[in-house]
């Protein structure tokens, strides 16, 4: 998304995931970086991985190396995700559908009984320190993720892992899981196109090409900052930098007309009203069906995204490759009239008092983060819902206090932006019938067994069935009020040539950028 006032960042809602945003006036919300937590910093720099190209023998314009400049419109918006974005390299990488693709790891395969992984490293792949990667150092590495206290849940299962000779790691499973290789994708080496040169506060990267890879039309990579998104924007306009990390809405326009192109994408960051069915009301189905369809989901991104979003319905990615969404959104089409008959139809009728003032049918308490944006979402959703005569009750959670109650369930209902990756790990994560911590805890347990024959899956047919199971559950039973999916947007300067087509974020070609002219 965009860094005007009251914006939300899709980088910028995601715990230690947050990548740099623009900041100005919402400063505060660039310091959310605790909410959501799915795993530790990395699920930024993944999706920023899954936009890379699928080749391996990338190959560059041949115009003289010369330095990249990412003008980064904040001054305290963490820069880790995006340089680890640019400089590791993934066991596994994940498309924008969520498939899998080849990482480090070029080849797997997986016994009968599904319990043991054998991971083929590829051969001739150097870590920024020159030597080889070999499957010890993949050992290792997934040995400290299996440590992490937010593991994805592929991970969870893992009992052993160790390297049988140089090229191979076994992994070992105490039951089948179909979430291992997603799990992968967030385990890295320091084997990307790029090396870390210089740190804080000037972060700078050198280009560190493979061995069978053409060195880059970029030869380094700065990172800098600026005070505000207007004079981010406005060092764009001079010709100062080459990307702006994160376009504000309100310039789109400007940099067009200056012939600076726009690269716009949909993250897997979804805007939820997060609903606890322990709440005498919001257990029951039909309540919550209600509290849907009382959104006008389009009216909401037209007027406080600026039109920079996608209507969402569920947690499940838009454009994964089992193919979910199709024609879901007439499921929670805008219908005040319906929302009124469901809340009837649970017990809750319109109350009117003796003067013929009306009263509400219920009360919920809604947990709004002290950041704008969240705050004037909040506000359009507690008008629309007295519009059908439920009150919601607006409570600020200061951003240093947005775990625990989500964690431990100690909230009725809660507007927070959730990162869901291309798969499904998230899903299982939230619903799927295990012990493990859930970022959030809805108390909700209808769409457990469609969970878990997601996570038993033996077949890529068996898992798009199940997906297809979880989906339609979550739209009958719905857990939640889930609202839209959070856009974002880079501009490259005219002097770069990107590789066509682009598929989500243009920084995932980085290394294959041609230099078309001299800055």
């Amino acid at each position: 998304m965009k860094p005007a006032p009251g914006r939300l960042s899709a980088e910028g809602r995601v715990t230690a995931l947050a990548v740099p945003s623009s900041d100005g006036p919402r400063g505060a919300r660039r310091r959310f970086v605790r909410l959501t937590a799915v795993c530790a910093s990395g699920l930024t720099a993944l999706l920023v991985a899954a936009c890379a190209d699928r080749h391996t023998d990338a190959t560059a314009a041949t115009t003289t190396p010369r330095r990249l400049v990412i003008g980064i419109p904040s001054r305290d918006a963490p820069l880790r995700p995006l340089v680890q974005s640019l400089t590791e390299l993934r066991l596994i990488r994940t498309d924008t559908t969520g498939r899998a693709l080849p990482g480090l790891i070029s080849l797997w395969r997986v016994s009968p009984d599904r319990l043991t992984w054998w991971l083929t490293v590829r051969a001739g792949v150097r870590v920024h320190t020159g030597t080889e990667a070999t499957a010890r150092d993949v050992a290792t590495r997934l040995r400290s993720a299996l440590e992490a206290a937010t593991r994805l849940p592929g991970l969870w299962s893992v009992t052993a892992v160790d390297a049988p000779d140089p090229a191979t790691v076994r992994v070992q499973l105490r039951e089948p899981t179909s979430l291992l290789l997603e799990a992968l994708s967030l385990v890295a080496v320091p084997a990307g196109p790029f090396a870390p040169e210089t740190a804080e506060p000037e972060v700078t990267l050198r280009a560190v090409p493979q061995p069978d890879q053409v060195r880059p039309a970029i030869d380094s990579i700065e990172l800098r900052r600026y005070d505000t998104p207007r004079a981010a924007v406005a060092a764009q306009l001079r010709g100062e930098i080459d990307v702006l990390y994160e376009v504000p809405s309100e310039a789109r326009r400007l940099l067009r007309d200056e012939g600076i192109p726009i690269f716009p994408h949909i993250k897997p960051y979804v805007f939820t009203l997060a609903l606890n069915h322990r709440h005498p009301a919001l257990r029951q189905r039909a309540v919550r069906q209600a509290l849907n369809v009382a959104v006008d989901r389009a009216a909401l991104i037209a007027q406080e995204a600026d039109g920079e979003a996608a209507p969402a319905v569920d947690f499940l990615w838009r454009h994964h490759w089992s193919a979910l969404h199709a024609t879901e959104h007439a499921t929670f089409a805008f219908d005040r009239a319906r929302a009124r008959a469901l809340l009837d139809q649970a017990g809750y009728p319109e109350r009117l008092g003796p003067d013929g003032a009306r009263h509400p049918r219920f009360a919920i308490k809604c947990l709004v983060l002290d950041d704008s944006f969240v705050k004037r979402l909040a506000v359009r959703l507690q008008r629309a819902y007295a519009e059908v005569g439920v009150a919601l009750q607006l409570e600020t959670l200061r951003l240093d206090d947005a775990d625990s109650p989500f964690e431990e369930g100690r909230f009725e209902a809660a507007l927070t932006p959730l990162g869901t990756g291309y798969g499904l790990s998230t899903a299982y994560q939230l619903f799927g019938r295990h012990r493990q911590p859930r970022m959030i805890d809805f108390g909700y347990t209808a769409a457990a067994p469609a969970a878990e024959r997601v996570r038993d899956a033996a077949s890529p047919e068996a898992f798009a069935s199940a997906t297809r199971d979880l989906h339609r559950m979550l739209l009958d039973d719905p857990p939640a009020v889930v609202l839209f999916w959070q856009e974002t947007s880079r501009a490259v300067g005219r002097q770069w040539r990107i590789p066509q087509p682009v598929d989500g974020d243009v920084l995932g070609s980085l290394a294959r950028w041609g230099a078309i002219t001299p800055r």
